[in-house]
């Protein structure tokens, strides 16, 4: 791009170098940032890395259960952890989780640049430069293999940028391979289009680049300049740490078998499994979209972190003791594994403060200080309830957007808050309604009120239902909420068209029933948004 280059030049004009400082040409290699020692004489040790401001736990994987039938196109998963400690989190609180690359991805890259030799002798890394993106102290302060580092810090999976072809580059062979990275790295408009349409229209990943490209030898001491780092992943917390849950253990993840049905039933219900006893702790819950689709390529894409997450295996039934204490292997044989499978039982969990928040308890009276005790928690009792008068709370969460608000109403159930709304979306009545028989039976119980919108159950020739049709439909009841009691309103999904048209549909609401002008309406749910009473938690 001609415009580009004038911007440089005119900044070096405007701005020159100190003096010693100069621009390096392009076909010199900068010096690589880290440095591998291979050290015979000593034990590698699993790499744990760390996010900031989140504290780290270590947990039992419990339960990993499909909650969509079989037949359906998404796989969505219901994970439970479990915390020998006392570990406490907020609703709207996020889990933080550090993915592994798959051994079979893993496995092709060694043997790609023919590294299987030297893959698991243990190694020292040390910083040799300042320059780009730092190395992980973690991966700095003990010894490590290369598998394990393309394992759990180095990303292969993900669609590789601009800066990854500008260093190989350096590091083909061969002229014709030469010729096309310096073409994706140019300013020119066709160069880019190449790029994209190579790269970022099909999802190919940094893997298959390298598999295409075989004239490509990078020296190991590069790879940490080559290779971006694998990002940890968030997940909204499902479930709340003061809620009385019931663990499950299932016996089997295949989903065809009765007794595997029965499980999930037990997980839709909140129940523990007859013959299965209680373990003191907390336990964590997650409501988690296996990310697959498909693009021209032949092979279907998958995300790393959801793949990694549907591989892992909980305890079997029949273990003598149903939590072990199995630590998360990261390539390390010394560690304990399940007789059954080598995948990791015991996981390392973070914990990071979430933006929402809840509505302000009223102060107890005296009469409310003691209620009913369940599993150990304190919850009011019915009495007590009808006593202390309560902010109502709207919760819209079509989708896997239901796990915060699951959260948010076990909160609120757990202190006796009961003016719990719950909107929920989904495709199909039988096929993805997650958590159904929970919802039915807080309702029961006095502590929900919710609709669910089935987009695909209507009639052929009907129009679709969503969530912001039955906010429509509930206009008179939502503006009682919202304009007379203050509710607090929670909007959690996919951000497409769904949140503003919530936000309109709550609009509308305060025009037909509370008599607002459109541009009242605007202001008062602005206001909403400004006061924290209409909290967003959406992603594309």
């Amino acid at each position: 791009m001609p415009w580009m280059e004038k911007l440089f030049e005119s900044l070096q004009e405007m701005m020159p170098l100190p003096d010693g400082l100069e621009i390096l040409p392009a076909s010199q290699i900068p010096a690589p940032r880290a440095g591998l020692t291979f050290v015979t004489d000593e034990d590698p040790r699993p790499l744990l890395p760390v996010e900031p401001v989140t504290k780290y736990h270590e947990a039992t994987l419990l339960v990993n259960k499909r909650i969509t039938t079989d037949r359906w196109y998404q796989d969505v998963r219901h994970l439970q952890f479990h915390f020998k400690d006392p570990v406490t989190w907020n609703p709207g609180d996020i889990a933080v989780l550090h993915p592994h690359t798959h051994p079979d991805d893993v496995q092709a890259l060694l043997e790609r640049f023919e590294w299987i030799e030297r893959a698991d002798v243990p190694i020292r890394l040390s910083r040799t430069s300042t320059t780009g993106h730092a190395i992980p102290s973690h991966v700095l302060d003990h010894p490590t293999t290369l598998r394990e580092i393309f394992t759990s810090v180095l990303d292969i999976s993900c669609v590789p940028r601009k800066a990854f072809f500008e260093w190989l580059v350096h590091f083909t062979s061969d002229s014709l391979e030469k010729e096309k990275f310096e073409e994706f790295t140019s300013l020119s408009e066709e160069g880019q289009d190449d790029l994209y349409q190579y790269t970022h229209r099909v999802r190919r990943t940094i893997l298959e680049v390298l598999q295409d490209f075989r004239h490509v030898s990078i020296p190991l001491e590069y790879i940490f300049d080559v290779f971006p780092l694998i990002r940890a992943r968030q997940f909204s917390i499902a479930s709340s740490s003061r809620y009385p849950t019931v663990p499950i253990h299932p016996t089997t993840n295949s989903s065809s078998s009765q007794q595997d049905k029965d499980e999930t039933d037990s997980i839709q219900n909140g129940q523990l499994s007859d013959g299965k006893k209680e373990k003191e702790g907390v336990y964590l819950d997650l409501c988690v979209a296996i990310v697959t689709y498909r693009t021209k390529l032949k092979a279907p894409r998958r995300g790393l972190c959801t793949t990694w997450l549907s591989s892992l295996k909980p305890p079997p039934l029949d273990s003598s003791d149903p939590f072990p204490t199995v630590r998360e292997t990261n390539g390390d044989t010394n560690e304990k594994q399940s007789p059954k499978t080598n995948n990791p039982l015991r996981i390392r969990v973070g914990i990071r403060r979430g933006a929402l928040r809840l509505p302000p308890r009223p102060k107890p009276s005296q009469s409310s200080l003691k209620g009913d005790v369940i599993a150990g928690v304190q919850v009011e009792t019915s009495n007590e309830k009808e006593n202390n008068a309560c902010t109502p709370v709207i919760c819209i969460g079509p989708g896997t957007g239901v796990a915060p608000m699951r959260a948010i109403i076990q909160e609120r159930i757990t202190q006796g808050e009961t003016d719990n709304t719950l909107y929920f979306g989904c495709r199909s009545s039988s096929q993805d309604y997650h958590y159904s028989r929970e919802w039915e039976a807080h309702a029961q119980a006095g502590d929900l009120t919710f609709s669910v919108a089935f987009s695909r159950d209507q009639p052929e020739g009907e129009r679709k239902v969503y969530v912001q049709d039955l906010i429509e439909r509930d206009s008179a009841r939502i503006w009682e909420l919202v304009g007379k009691q203050n509710a607090w309103v929670y909007i959690s999904g996919a951000s497409n068209k769904m949140p503003a048209a919530v936000k309109a549909a709550i609009r509308q609401a305060a025009i037909a029933e509370g008599g607002l002008s459109e541009s009242e309406a605007d202001t008062y749910v602005g206001k909403m948004e400004w006061e924290g009473r209409l909290f967003e938690e959406c992603w594309s």
